[in-house]
């Protein structure tokens, strides 16, 4: 003989609901932050620059919370779960030892929400010494060419 019990109570939620009583829970998203040094994504473009690692900066402007993260450089590429809301953030190139060896680029305004990632792309500039040598040739000294 077979027996079955059935639950036939009604205060269930359906997922994502929120049952009586209970707190809201946090919607949360992505944020995927791309970078570049002068648009390559190349090892030798970090060692260039003496760089380890990036450090990501996000700010949430509704309550000011703070996420960072660092990745190494190589990686070009970084994701991270923040909370659905408004964000400023910055990008900077960073040493082994932590300390910044670029300028810090700023990546957003931006918004995050829970149903789609939302993409960052930043491209540094070259590295000092490094890039277009047309500006090193305009900043030699002019040669007097009607020397007496």
């Amino acid at each position: 003989m077979m027996v079955a019990c059935m639950d036939n109570t009604t205060d269930e939620t359906e997922p994502g609901e929120v049952g009586p009583g209970e707190a809201q829970p946090e919607k949360m998203g992505f944020v995927a932050v791309q970078w570049a040094i002068e648009d390559k994504t190349d090892a030798s473009q970090c060692k260039a620059y003496g760089a380890n690692a990036v450090e990501l900066m996000l700010i949430n402007t509704e309550n000011n919370h703070v996420t960072r993260q660092v990745v190494p450089c190589e990686r070009f590429d970084a994701s991270i779960h923040v909370t659905a809301d408004d964000y400023v953030g910055t990008i900077t190139l960073i040493d082994e030892n932590g300390r910044p060896v670029s300028e810090p680029l700023p990546l957003g305004p931006f918004e995050v929400s829970g149903a789609e990632t939302t993409t960052r792309r930043i491209s540094f500039p070259a590295a000092e010494g490094q890039g277009d040598t047309e500006g090193q040739r305009d900043r030699q000294r002019p040669r007097d060419r009607h020397r007496r």
